[in-house]
């Protein structure tokens, strides 16, 4: 793990290289109470200037990286992998799993309970809607919401 200047971990918040990985943050990052951020063999990169809400869960299995200025409300849920569902005579937890990873660009905002899946990239300046599930990849500026998320405007100015 690797800390920038003026790091604030709150309370209760779990941050975990297991099974490898690496997790590193960058100045003035802010990982809020309860927040849990584990690698599972794979890495967390968050940039400066960064705000992780409450409860927020980042899962880094194929890889996560979070660009400057970027604010990520309570409860939202990104995930870097995929379980395998193909096969109906193996267990799903023993399936395959695809670790595509996620990339989220600089100055977005992911409001409240939003979840980003797997093989996305959120563009620079792009806003996803509180409850979007983000299951393909976001423009720049691109505002998106709903389940699964679709652009829904574009921000100008």
């Amino acid at each position: 793990m690797s800390f920038g200047h003026n790091v604030v971990v709150g309370p209760n918040a779990s941050l975990k290289s297991n099974g490898g990985g690496r997790i590193a943050l960058g100045k003035n990052v802010t990982v809020s109470r309860g927040a849990i951020l584990q690698t599972w063999g794979g890495s967390i990169t968050v940039s400066d200037n960064v705000w992780l809400g409450p409860y927020v869960v980042v899962y880094g299995q194929g890889g996560v990286t979070i660009g400057k200025e970027t604010q990520i409300a309570t409860g939202v849920v990104i995930v870097a992998a995929n379980h395998g569902i193909s096969a109906t005579t193996v267990p799903i937890r023993l399936q395959a799993e695809t670790r595509q990873g996620i990339a989220v660009g600089a100055d977005v905002w992911i409001a409240a309970n939003a979840t980003i899946l797997d093989g996305v990239t959120v563009g620079e300046g792009a806003v996803v809607a509180a409850g979007a599930v983000v299951n393909r990849d976001v423009g720049p500026g691109c505002i998106v919401g709903g389940v699964p998320a679709r652009q829904i405007g574009l921000r100008s100015g």
